[in-house]
């Protein structure tokens, strides 16, 4: 016999090659192979896309820092940090940020003084303009020497306009420019917020004289590549300099703003989540093809073995014609997923505002492996089937028993989808959510199914009714029937998620940063000047905003131990908020630093004392640093409680609520006591609760908040925020000039920025919405394809028995609007559940019942799954009986 000896392996891939060919010019594999393009192509252009998109909005991000990363300290920073940046290729420049008077003819005012060298900004532009409040030309460098550039807000105040000469410090200087923005004007210190901004050459730093011993300075180095693996290494490189741990610190966009990187967070899930539903819908078009691939070989199956094949060569030839079809459809996938990818950033060209950077190769890997392990996952299981078949079958069609179970195919399938969700989003929680809604919807079916063959038995008594048809048909099909409703259920369910993530989640998002968002921190105000404050916005048309008590207070004791934290408390505890800012990084010159700035040039770095705890959250010494802290008799708006109770209406003194992640940092439980050192204090309270924030409201918030009674007498100063627009910024010079204690930090680019986000987010979650649908619709298809042989057995026979093309199609017609009927009202029950994991526990919104998709969610199946299920199935009733029943026989 042909396969009695055992042939080599070269003649089986051969046979499987030329299997391969047959199949395809027969048409069998067209539809696999689709869908194995169609699953490269989704994944792989959506990748592509969200890659870019993420890289351009943190790039996009880094022009707040001037740079992509930033190297601040407690003193004039090591020369070796910007030897090794440029060693390694990277673009440096130097900020040094200081408070002074600025003097002319007509006035004189505080500013905060800004010095940089001639490479500043690495990133972004300064936006400057020849007359104060215009809308000014973007540039990439700081003023020459000799010069300054002062905010629009300072010249009314002097009395001068460009050209004129200003006095900083023993120097005379001229205005060259004003500024109407810089790129990192939203971070830093309260040193580099103190004020309106004055911005000079470092060099004419040591001319002015400014800079003494006792001043107090914020230093930072700026650094620049385009490849994000370069600065990742030197990021390595600094970290793991143990000489210069809690003095010196690296930072990025992320872990300068708190603000920013919740922003960022939630975009790329919004992003990812999108992306992973392209995922699920790829396995299940792969899931189907398959299938009906595997059905429609058992017959040749049986005759291969006849000849003598074994099951194990028949494992190979099937295996190996998988594979290369695979591999086919990955490169063509490839190709065509660059083009989508390309059509996405051609339609948001009009919004990405920097040069995007290139993709890296994990979108392709990640296209490439989806199909394999899809192709796997999903058509191992009839593959198993195929080499099972009996050779007797040649002769008695009804022998296609598989000694594999039945659920085989299930526990596969749902294990390669776990598998490629997981490896792709690297989230446990939204895998989680992603399988748990799946398997709900499994389940569901399972109870759904019963109830629906139960009722189709004894639906329609009408001998001939298109209704007894529907219901036989159904009933006869069970097993395909729950399949059909589950990939319908699932296609559904991930259209509505999207939809109400572009609806729902997004319209929330963008109500946390409205149009009137407060665009100024005013930080310094003392109680007796609230109310002053406060007519004075009332006066000028300005809506002012509550005040919030403020003290500089630091944990020195946990249950009378020393704090130990665990790690560094980095961006996603809130390292760099706008309330902390108020103290990051600036810090008071002792001699050696004071001689440093006397000369610039100097190769040597001098330490300051040590005797200052550092910023960002670090331990210096067995001290923690200062955090602003706040008492409060109700929580804030924003806030949710996680753990313990809040203290109400009746408060007691003693007790204190912490941000959940700073109480993971610092290892504490609920009823833990914590000591706190305020204006040399120790105040003793017990932990009540645990508070999650919401860090990119824009709106002042807290680590620490303390029960009434507990501070009030320390003595604090003030916290408020106010919306003032380009024009009335002038005002702020009246402010300060009847209050000049008070620091005004204005954020308007901060708030832009983010806003930023939100929008290109909505326009990627829109596209992506739109190559899910087409990726659902394909799915769908799918679905209906891998029952058409049956139909066309079933319907033949009918049309030879009397049957017209009406009652088929009537019937066809009920069928699938029925089925749809169930699956989109099971879709709608996950995609709520879903939405409610997402907004709860991902998002950190709350949740609420969107009761339109209720009505909307079955009627959208029904047109949808009706529609394209008697389109597909047209042709049933159009081709000869006979000639059907010829192929079968």
């Amino acid at each position: 016999m042909l396969f009695m000896d055992k042939k080599p392996l070269g003649n089986l891939v051969s046979l499987a090659l030329k299997l391969l060919w047959r199949d395809w010019q027969g048409g069998e594999l067209r539809l696999l192979f689709l869908a194995l393009v169609m699953a490269v192509t989704s994944v792989t252009g959506i990748a592509l896309f969200t890659d870019r998109l993420e890289k351009a909005l943190l790039l996009e991000s880094a022009n707040m820092l001037a740079a992509d990363r930033i190297v601040s300290g407690r003193g004039t920073l090591p020369e070796a940090v910007l030897q090794e940046g440029q060693a390694r290729g990277l673009r440096t420049a130097e900020t040094l940020s200081f408070t002074s008077m600025v003097f002319s003819d007509n006035g004189n005012m505080l500013v905060a003084a800004k010095a940089v060298t001639d490479n500043y900004p690495l990133r972004g532009d300064v936006i400057v303009a020849d007359a104060p409040f215009v809308r000014g030309t973007p540039i990439q460098s700081g003023p020459p020497v000799g010069e300054v550039w002062l905010e629009s807000r300072v010249l009314p105040a002097l009395g001068i306009d460009v050209g004129d000469s200003v006095y900083v410090g023993e120097t005379e200087l001229t205005v060259g420019r004003i500024i109407i923005a810089e790129p990192d004007r939203a971070g830093g210190s309260m040193v580099d917020n103190a004020g309106p901004r004055l911005m000079l050459h470092m060099d004419d730093v040591e001319r002015t004289s400014v800079v003494q011993l006792g001043s107090r300075v914020s230093y930072r180095y700026l650094f620049a590549h385009d490849e994000l693996n370069v600065l990742d290494e030197f990021e390595a490189w600094f970290r793991a300099r143990e000489e210069w741990r809690g003095r010196y610190y690296i930072r990025d966009i992320r872990e300068e703003s708190q603000e920013v990187s919740e922003a960022l967070d939630r975009a790329e899930s919004f992003l990812l989540l999108g992306s992973l539903f392209a995922v699920l819908l790829a396995g299940v078009a792969i899931a189907l093809t398959a299938k009906r691939y595997s059905e429609r070989h058992y017959d040749y199956v049986a005759i291969l073995k006849t000849f003598g094949c074994t099951s194990g060569q028949i494992s190979i030839i099937y295996l190996t014609i998988q594979l290369v079809l695979a591999a086919i459809a990955v490169v063509v996938g490839w190709f065509l997923g660059y083009l989508v990818h390309q059509g996405i950033l051609l339609l948001l060209q009009s919004m990405m505002l920097v040069t995007l950077p290139p993709a890296s190769l994990q979108p392709y890997v990640i296209g490439s492996l989806t199909a394999f392990i899809c192709l796997l996952s999903f058509a191992l299981p009839p593959l198993l089937a195929l080499r099972e078949t009996p050779p007797l079958r040649v002769l008695r069609k009804d022998m296609s028993q598989q000694k594999i179970g039945a659920k085989v195919p299930y526990v596969f399938g749902m294990f390669g989808t776990i598998l490629l969700v997981f490896w792709y989003s690297q989230d446990l929680l939204l895998t989680s959510v992603l399988v748990i809604a799946v398997a709900v919807i499994a389940l569901f079916l399972s109870l759904v199914s019963y109830l629906f063959l139960r009722s189709s038995g004894s639906a329609g008594m009408k001998a001939g009714s298109a209704w007894l048809l529907a219901m036989t048909a159904a009933r006869r099909r069970r097993k395909q029937n729950v399949l059909q409703v589950t990939v319908f259920s699932i296609t559904i369910m991930s259209l509505l998620i999207l939809t109400l993530l572009r609806t729902d989640l997004i319209d929330e998002w963008q109500a946390q940063i409205p149009e009137n968002t407060p665009n100024h921190f005013m930080m310094n105000i003392t109680q007796d000047q609230i109310t002053g404050i406060e007519a004075f916005f009332a006066e000028n048309g300005v809506q002012s905003n509550a005040f919030y008590p403020l003290i500089s207070a630091r944990v020195t004791r946990v249950n009378g131990d020393l704090p130990d934290p665990q790690g560094e408390l980095g961006a996603d505890n809130g390292g760099g908020t706008l309330t902390e800012n108020a103290q990051l990084d600036d810090v008071e010159l002792d001699e050696a630093a004071a001689a440093a700035i006397a000369n610039t040039q100097s190769d040597a770095a001098p330490e300051l004392n040590g005797q200052q705890a550092s910023s960002g959250g670090t331990r210096v010494r067995g001290q923690l640093s200062r955090r602003q802290v706040t008492w409060a008799d109700d929580l804030p708006s924003d806030n949710l409680i996680t753990a313990g109770s809040w203290w109400g209406e009746n408060a007691e003194p003693g007790y204190v609520s912490i941000e959940q992640d700073y109480a993971r940092w610092l290892d504490l439980e609920l009823g833990d006591r914590l000591e706190f050192e305020v204006n040399q204090q120790v105040i003793s309270a017990e932990v009540s609760s645990y508070r999650s924030v919401r860090w990119d409201n824009m709106q002042p918030n807290f680590f620490v908040i303390f029960s009434p009674g507990t501070i009030d007498h320390l003595g604090a100063t003030f916290l408020s925020t106010a919306l003032l627009e380009r024009e009335q910024k002038i005002l702020l010079n009246d402010l300060i000039r009847l209050f000049p204690t008070i620091v005004v930090i204005e954020i308007d680019a901060l708030i832009e920025q983010i806003q930023t986000i939100i929008a290109q987010v909505t326009s990627a979650i829109e596209l992506i919405f739109l190559l899910v649908l087409l990726s659902g619709a394909l799915v769908l298809l799918s679905c209906v394809n891998a029952t058409l042989d049956e139909r066309f057995h079933e319907n033949a026979i009918l049309r030879t028995l009397g049957a017209g093309k009406k009652l088929i199609l009537s019937s066809l017609l009920i069928e699938f609007a029925f089925i749809g009927i169930v699956a989109g009202l099971i879709a709608t029950i996950g995609a709520e559940a879903s939405l409610y994991f997402l907004q709860e526990k991902v998002f950190g919104q709350e949740f609420s019942l969107h009761y339109w998709v209720w009505l909307v969610g079955p009627l959208l199946g029904m047109f949808i799954i009706a529609g394209l299920g008697v389109n597909s199935t047209r042709k049933v009733v159009s081709i000869s009986p006979l000639n059907v029943l010829r192929r079968v026989v």
